[in-house]
């Protein structure tokens, strides 16, 4: 790994880190003041009266009595599934894509740094600005809930449900860094890495439209974010974690080989 380009890109990307922390913060602070034994009772009934297709849609079908599925529900069945990709995207595409089409790669190319060496930096910033980003929304989350409601946090409940989500989101690290290192434009790479998971969301929605809908959860990875689930599961929770940072890192290879492979016109 070079150092000076893994601050260059920290540099280069900080500014988005921290204005996707802070749509975090707005959310989480949010909808963990709402919580208190009557609200909650009052927010599943508001749920309870929307049409049936627009609360599985928006992952809003969970049982929230406690403050561990409030959390889970409210903002883990949608919001929380969607936030990361404003800065997974936009960083993953500036880390390889942007620089082959401005003609910046070309530079440094002409470091003593190989191809593998420059790809290999770059994706081990992505996974661990995304790892460092939502482990630290994490931790923010349990000492919010401390101060607002202390004691109703279910932590291992709650850490397991992280888990997931972070290893679930290095996936999608994963396809948006080889979708930069294949693409030489930057239009193509962004349409790929962002389309994947916008179809991963519309089949989850979808696949809550009726039980002939069922199948589509098979098909998208937004499926694996299964509150209750993982609350009730604890071994779904870390063998899904597993599988998934398996995943990742196998994407990861795979974008090292292809970048070091591909033809660029620079």
């Amino acid at each position: 790994m070079n150092k000076t380009l893994f601050f260059a890109s920290l540099k280069a990307n900080w500014k988005l880190l921290l204005s996707t922390l802070a749509l975090f913060l707005i959310y989480q602070s949010t909808i963990i003041s709402m919580y208190d034994p009557d609200s909650a009772a009052g927010m599943n009934a508001l749920v309870a009266s929307l049409p049936e297709g627009m609360v599985t849609a928006f992952g809003f079908d969970g049982l929230a009595n406690n403050l561990s599925s409030f959390i889970g529900t409210y903002l883990y069945g949608f919001i929380f599934l969607i936030i990361p990709l404003v800065y997974i995207v936009p960083t993953a595409n500036n880390l390889i894509a942007r620089h082959v089409d401005r003609g910046s790669m070309v530079y440094m190319l002409a470091t003593p740094n190989t191809r593998p060496k420059i790809a290999r930096t770059q994706g081990i910033f992505l996974y661990s600005s995304i790892a460092l980003l939502l482990a630290g929304i994490t931790l923010i989350g349990m000492v919010i809930a401390e101060l607002l409601v202390p004691g109703e946090l279910q932590i291992g409940n709650y850490l397991l449900l992280n888990l997931v989500t972070i290893s679930m989101h290095l996936v999608l690290s994963g396809i948006a860094f080889l979708a930069s290192c294949v693409f030489n434009e930057s239009r193509s790479a962004l349409s790929v890495a962002l389309g994947i998971p916008l179809a991963f969301l519309l089949l989850d929605m979808m696949s809550g439209f009726g039980d002939k809908l069922d199948f589509l959860k098979y098909m998208t990875l937004f499926s694996v974010i299964d509150v209750q689930k993982i609350f009730t599961n604890h071994a779904f929770a870390w063998w899904s974690s597993l599988i998934m940072l398996g995943v990742s890192a196998l994407l990861l290879l795979v974008s090292i080989r292809v970048f070091d492979k591909k033809s660029m016109n620079i």
